[in-house]
Order: structure tokens, then sequence, then C-alpha cells
């Protein structure tokens, strides 16, 4: 015992020095189970069998997208984690008829612009020539404006002289709209969409002698028919692919299922890495496979 105090002094030196030592082992201890902590906790979540998820591809390879850039130790920022980049070849066409109407086409705009998208609207002349600032409100929302004729009459069932007239008509009415401002004048286009997509020989015939495109879609939505929400997204989701065109509706009476069922679409088109551009330009269609 003289030896020991002779190395570590009085008795009183001793006992402070051992808990020294043991304060300094409890806290390396508490260190490494801090780091053990996640470790264990990452094995065991590993090993754990996965639960059972619903099948939704686009959160799926939303996923896969930001694990790959974790694993690859991706220099990607959070906000571009956040949601899945556009894809340049993922590209589809929103298209709206028998608009422009001032209850229900801006609150489509609303929801185009929440989401960075931009489409071609369809407008029938009449409803152009009596609402023109809802027609300028489209226009400068960055979408393009084709012609769904004056009346919306059936274009078979018409000769030339009133074929003329449905699409002069409606012309003069979109183009009067948007001289409120001339920076948004080339929003309208050179293309009909034959009301009920209705058309024949003549049909034809008429529109190539005018220099008009007719515009038709792959994806009816049929919003119109007041099926739900959720049906519509259905239908987009069934047959969704790059350069499609998907028919919609801005005009009539009912359209709460279609503004909550176009939220529904584009959330999920986005989800899955889809951007959204106008089916028809000043300078004509898109390219459609």
């Amino acid at each position: 015992m003289d030896e020991v105090y002779a190395r570590h002094g009085s008795p009183c030196k001793f006992g402070q020095s051992l808990m020294k030592k043991g304060l300094i082992v409890a806290l390396l201890f508490a260190l490494l189970g801090a780091i053990a902590q996640p470790v264990l906790a990452a094995s065991s979540y590993q090993a754990a069998p996965p639960a059972s998820q619903p099948q939704d591809p686009g959160r799926t390879q939303e996923f896969i997208h930001l694990a790959s850039g974790w694993m690859q130790g991706s220099n990607y920022t959070a906000d571009e984690q956040e949601f899945a980049q556009p894809n340049p070849d993922l590209v589809v066409y929103l298209t709206f008829d028998d608009g422009p109407d001032p209850k229900w086409t801006p609150q489509v705009l609303d929801l185009l612009q929440q989401y960075h998208a931009t489409a071609t609207f369809y407008e029938i002349g009449r409803n152009a020539r009596s609402y023109p600032e809802t027609t300028l409100q489209v226009a400068e929302g960055g979408n393009t404006i084709g012609l769904h004729g004056y009346n919306h009459l059936d274009l078979t069932k018409l000769g030339y002289s009133d074929f003329y007239l449905e699409v002069v008509d409606t012309r003069a009415a979109i183009a009067d709209a948007l001289a409120a401002n001339p920076q948004v004048e080339g929003a309208l286009t050179p293309c009909l969409r034959p009301p009920y997509g209705a058309v024949n020989q003549d049909v034809y015939a008429y529109a190539a002698q005018m220099d008009y495109a007719l515009s038709f879609w792959h994806i009816d939505t049929r919003d119109w028919s007041g099926i739900s929400p959720d049906e519509i997204l259905d239908a987009v989701s069934a047959n969704i692919a790059p350069y499609k065109v998907i028919l919609m509706h801005d005009g009539g009476e009912k359209r709460e299922n279609t503004l909550q069922g176009l939220e529904l679409v584009l959330h999920e088109l986005t989800l899955r890495g889809y951007s959204f551009a106008p089916y028809c330009t000043a300078s004509g269609q898109a390219f459609t496979p």
C-alpha cells in the first residue's frame, strides 16, 4: 500500500484519480453506445420483412430515383430530390374543349399554373365573344387557343359556306379578345377540333382548303359524363404514354369533378416525371406517334 501511495500520493488523491479514470471510461462507453445504436437499428430494419405497399408506379419510380442518387453520392439539392425531375422525353398534351367559361376556366388555369403546365384550349366562338376577358386570361397564362366552331355544330352536316362561317367567326371572336394584349396574339393557332370529334371527307377537305389542322385526342377522360375524379385519373393512368393528347373540358354546367380529376392527373403525372406542353401552336400541331 505504501508503494501505491508513493506512486499516486495520498489516499484522497488516489481516489480522485480513480474517479477521473472511471468518468472517462463511462464517457467512452456512452459515446460507443450512441454510435452503435443507429447501426443496430439499421441492421434490424434491413432484417425486417418489407411491408406491403399499394401499387403506385409513379411514387415507386420517384423512390428508386432518389435512392439511386443517395447511393451514388448524388449532388442534388433537397428541393431537386423532393419531386421527380421532368423528362424531356415524357411530354403529354392537355387539351380543353367548350370554353371559355368565366366560372370554370379560371380555376383550370390556376391548377395548370400550380403545376407549371400549359395546354391548348379549343374555344367555342360564341363563348369567346361573350367572355373575351377569359379568353385573354387563357393566353396570358402561356396557353394556346384552337377553334371549336362558333356554335358547336356537327361539321359533317354543313356545306362549305356554313363550315367557313363556323371557322372564321370563331377565329374573329378569339382574335378580338386577344387584341387587348398584342403580346399574346400569337396564342391563336390554325387548329380546329371538330365538335363531337365528328368528321368525314368533306370536313377534311374543307379544313385543308382553309389551311387548318384537325385536332383529335388519344385519351378521352369522359369528364363530360359526370364520372368521379378517381375515374378520370384511372382513364389517364391506364393509357398514358409520351406525346399522348388528353381531352378534358373547361366549359359546361358542372365541372367540379373535372377540376378535382385534373388536379389528380397533374399530381400523378408530375410524380412520374411528365411535363405538359400545348398540343397546338401558331406553327401547327405537335408531333404525336
